[in-house]
């Protein structure tokens, strides 16, 4: 992809926000260099991602994790321009999206823009089970009109302007290996639980196993997993995993304050 020149205003800066990435960082920052300015934002990586970043010219700030939202807002408070492109460390930014958001720029008619999240999964692409289409918080945002929400897991967003979908998508290898699911599958699990208890809702082992099944019967049969295959079936068993472990880590969690009481 050739770079195309950037107007100068309005500013663009492209963050990424990335801990323990060493295996994918290259990737996701070779894939932004149609920006005039990438930023890393690391959150506790004890491996070589930061040092890669500063290699390949990226400015990297020390982010304390706090939920993914909370954490994405304060990276932003660290930007200064008008616009702001994010990707993760495990997302590559194809060049047809590239093109379209450098054209986009060009005469902006809305404050944030979605592009559709293709996923990996063990090195193939997901086409069902509720992860296709998938369009999550914005690829391409203005920074003034533009905020996450505080939720600690599954973040979304608030924009005073408008929001449009672009045509073309970017791709996502977040589970190259079964570890980095079950990986994950702990992280959503106890940032659910700690979500759980701050909202008072009702837990008990039985109520984990209730919503857990349907967890998976929700992306193995409604959304169509069974149409992707075992990687279907992958997907609906941790769906399962991830819901029943957060009722019983939230279960553990309250046992243990009412304990200190």
């Amino acid at each position: 992809m050739q770079t195309k020149n950037i107007p100068e205003a309005p500013s663009l800066t492209a963050y990424i926000m990335a801990k323990n990435e060493e295996h994918s960082i290259e990737r996701c920052i070779r894939a932004l260099s149609w920006c005039p300015k990438v930023v890393v934002s690391d959150t506790g990586s004890t491996d070589n991602t930061k040092e890669i970043a500063k290699s390949l010219g990226c400015e990297v700030i020390d982010v304390k994790f706090d939920g993914f939202g909370t954490t994405r807002n304060r990276i932003l408070d660290h930007i200064t321009s008008d616009w702001i492109v994010c990707f993760d460390a495990d997302e590559v930014c194809t060049p047809e999206l590239a093109e379209e958001i450098l054209d986009v720029l060009k005469n902006p008619t809305a404050s944030a823009y979605l592009a559709n999240r293709l996923t990996y999964l063990l090195g193939e692409p997901v086409l069902h089970s509720g992860w296709n289409p998938d369009f999550r918080h914005a690829v391409l945002f203005k920074k003034s009109d533009y905020r996450y929400t505080d939720r600690k897991v599954h973040e979304g967003f608030t924009t005073s302007g408008e929001v449009e979908k672009l045509k073309n998508s970017f791709k996502h290898f977040s589970f190259p290996t079964l570890a980095t699911l079950m990986a994950q599958e702990k992280q959503y699990a106890e940032l659910g639980a700690e979500t759980m208890l701050g909202k008072n809702k009702k837990i008990s082992p039985l109520r984990g196993l209730g919503h857990g099944t349907w967890a998976f019967l929700r992306h193995y049969v409604i959304r169509r997993g069974f149409l992707d295959g075992w990687k279907g079936f992958l997907i609906g068993v941790s769906a399962f995993h991830t819901t029943f472990y957060r009722y019983l880590i939230a279960c553990e969690m309250k046992k243990s304050s009412d304990a200190r009481k």
